[in-house]
């Protein structure tokens, strides 16, 4: 079984990507955290994780923060970056971090599109 992280400070928005991964990719553990810190906690007691979707606006760590330090532990084999902040300049600095962009609102396409793009 692998492993799916959700990472949104926002419980419905876990809740709504949690459901889109259970009924399109069956086989995925789904791990959840409300925060960068609590996601970098997770995976270090969790191990690898398969691929992560990660919210941009958060307190504290912003995703792409996030996303560096995940980088850094060599555990999380892919990412997505959720937003709705669709700014160029953020984009390219997930692009180039190797992101899959995902823009808000949370749509079941969508979101499957970027989990197949990371798998």
């Amino acid at each position: 079984m692998g492993k799916c992280l959700i990472v949104d400070d926002s419980l419905v928005s876990r809740m709504m990507l949690g459901e889109i991964v259970k009924q399109n990719f069956s086989g995925y553990e789904l791990l959840q955290a409300a925060s960068g810190a609590a996601a970098l906690e997770t995976v270090e007691e969790q191990g690898e994780v398969d691929f992560a979707i990660l919210d941009f606006n958060m307190p504290g760590m912003d995703g792409l923060e996030l996303a560096e330090a995940l980088k850094g532990t060599g555990k999380v084999k892919g990412m997505a970056m959720l937003t709705a902040n669709v700014q160029d300049s953020v984009r390219a600095r997930a692009e180039a971090m190797g992101l899959v962009f995902i823009n808000k609102p949370i749509q079941e396409e969508t979101v499957c599109a970027a989990i197949n793009q990371l798998l």
